[in-house]
């Protein structure tokens, strides 16, 4: 590169002494311009491609705002709603029996609130109905249904024929009444029997003596139970049924009932 640059210097020294006119700036120029390194073109650089590369499709996955939980408030307690005829006692306490009256020796008691299953109600008297606890499933008793509120359909409770269903009868020495018989005054019918004696001890504290009786009352044939520590008890009969009037009566101790004698129904 020394070697181009002294030669156009040398060359302009001759020149001048030959007195060659020249205009120094135009030779200058080309000379210079001879002289210079050729610069290397500038490489193309690619142009960045105006599509946009293909991207991947996005899913929106929205933004689930947080909404407050409701706050829950304890409901009150619900009935039960088995799947069986049931009722509720709605007393303190109420006497379940061996048959389908008051006049039946009590076999348990009850309480508010106890869950029973209605198997039946006494044909020819549907004040009672035949249960049990549902807690104790095979201790079977009668109860008036004015103690029970009835949690299912009344048209599902079905009559029954036998009051014996749980009657328990006692041995001996207690036989069947004696002396049993019956006389009518107009629409009373009274039964009367022989007493007995208990035996130390076998007194039920209870009704001693129970008359069954099918009769006519208020103008309808039903099934009425009567229970007496007397010999004897009047019953309502009235003569305008169809139906044939009977009874039957029994004496009992804390075991249990001795066998009934038929009454001659006057």
């Amino acid at each position: 590169m020394a070697a181009y640059k002294s030669a156009p210097m040398a060359i302009i020294r001759r020149m001048s002494r030959l007195r060659v006119p020249i205009i120094l700036p135009a030779i200058l120029a080309v000379l210079l311009g001879a002289c210079a390194a050729p610069q290397p073109a500038a490489t193309p650089q690619p142009t960045a491609s105006q599509t946009p590369p293909p991207s991947a499709t996005s899913t929106h996955t929205p933004t689930l705002t947080p909404t407050s939980s409701p706050t829950l408030t304890p409901s009150a307690t619900l009935s039960p709603t088995p799947n069986f005829v049931w009722g509720l006692i709605n007393v303190a306490m109420a006497s379940c029996r061996f048959g389908p009256g008051s006049g039946y020796l009590l076999r348990t008691t009850l309480y508010r609130g106890d869950l029973l299953e209605i198997l039946g109600h006494m044909q020819l008297n549907e004040n009672w109905w035949f249960l049990h606890s549902v807690e104790r499933p095979n201790f079977n008793c009668w109860v008036s249904q004015e103690l029970i509120d009835l949690g299912g359909e009344r048209s599902f409770i079905y009559p029954i024929a036998n009051p014996h269903l749980v009657l328990p009868f006692t041995g001996q020495p207690y036989g069947p009444l004696e002396g049993v018989g019956a006389r009518r005054s107009g629409n009373v019918v009274t039964v009367f029997w022989d007493s007995f004696e208990y035996l130390p001890g076998d007194d039920s504290l209870q009704n001693k003596y129970l008359v069954e009786a099918w009769v006519c009352q208020n103008g309808g044939f039903v099934f009425r139970a009567y229970g007496t520590n007397n010999n004897s008890v009047e019953i309502q009969d009235e003569t305008t049924c169809n139906e044939e009037s009977r009874g039957r009566a029994f004496g009992s101790d804390k075991h249990g009932y001795t066998g009934w004698v038929e009454v001659p129904w006057p």
